[in-house]
């Protein structure tokens, strides 16, 4: 006898659908696969970002900050346009992750009867259910993995087996988030390196213009009065601000994006092992592989 569906006022009457709820989808653009972003997408929004910061911080340059951005204009701003690129590609990630945690608000896929067993012969009977209530079911990272399983019961001997499908799953769905991250780790090591090249550049220009102030010095032997020595040590001191100024905006916004992407991966993991559980709960340990 079939199980019906339990009636619930929480249970959603609607379909879900991933394209909800993700911002690339409703800008047009084809979403990645579960938290997978469109990274050509994001630079570009990125880059427009970049040009309202340049605009916004034109009244504000010869305040403290202002004069720190500006000071190594070389490097800060890729080091702005790649960390505004970070940020987008976080936020985008942030959304996905919360349209896949909509997979888990879907109650009454599985029988609530605790005697009952999972079974070639009933397991239509739950992918029917994903089917009406889930718009594109293999879009979840959860529902996937459950129709992995459950759509090969007929072909699986033994309940060992069943678990050996999830847990390959499993570890391809890990393997699909971490790959996710290249970008993002490509750009947290860029970051500061920017900052050290920024740093070489007014170390270079500082000593270059040290050396200048020692030949005048060598050419003029009374030394002239203080406020010539006073410009000519000017850009020797530019050199040295631009130098350390670079690398502490990069640093900061390493760090920071360390620290937020940090975050965000902790999310995708966590979602990773309620999916497990939820497998482990739902399937693994309601499996009969005979009909009942």
């Amino acid at each position: 006898m079939k199980e019906p569906i339990a009636s619930n006022s929480s249970v959603r009457t609607s379909p879900i659908d991933s394209r909800h709820g993700d911002i690339e989808c409703f800008l047009g653009f084809a979403s990645g696969r579960y938290t997978r972003t469109h990274g050509p997408f994001w630079f570009g929004i990125a880059f427009v970002l970049t040009v309202l910061s340049w605009i916004a911080l034109i009244p504000f340059r010869e305040t403290y900050f202002g004069k720190i951005i500006t000071s190594g204009w070389q490097t800060n701003w890729l080091c702005i346009l790649f960390t505004w690129w970070c940020l987008c590609i976080l936020y985008a990630k942030f959304l996905k992750v919360r349209v896949q945690r909509r997979a888990f608000e879907i109650q009454g896929l599985f029988p609530l009867r605790t005697d009952f067993v999972l079974s070639p012969g009933t397991s239509g009977d739950v992918l029917q259910r994903i089917a009406q209530r889930v718009a594109r079911p293999r879009e979840y990272l959860l529902f996937n993995r459950v129709w992995m399983a459950l759509s090969n019961l007929g072909n699986i001997g033994e309940v060992r087996d069943v678990g050996a499908v999830l847990d390959s799953q499993a570890d391809n769905d890990s393997s699909t988030i971490d790959a996710s991250y290249t970008v993002l780790r490509a750009l947290i090591w860029t970051i500061p390196v920017l900052g050290f090249i920024g740093t070489v550049i007014g170390l270079g220009t500082a000593i270059g213009s040290f050396t200048d102030v020692i030949s005048s010095g060598d050419s003029d032997p009374s030394g002239g009065s203080t406020n010539s020595i006073r410009e000519k040590l000017s850009p020797v001191v530019g050199g040295l601000a631009t130098a350390f100024n670079t690398t502490l905006v990069a640093l900061v916004a390493a760090v920071a994006i360390q620290l937020i992407s940090t975050y965000v991966f902790k999310l995708e993991e966590d979602l990773l092992d309620d999916c497990a559980k939820y497998c482990n709960n739902n399937i693994t340990s309601r499996l009969k592989l005979t009909d009942w």
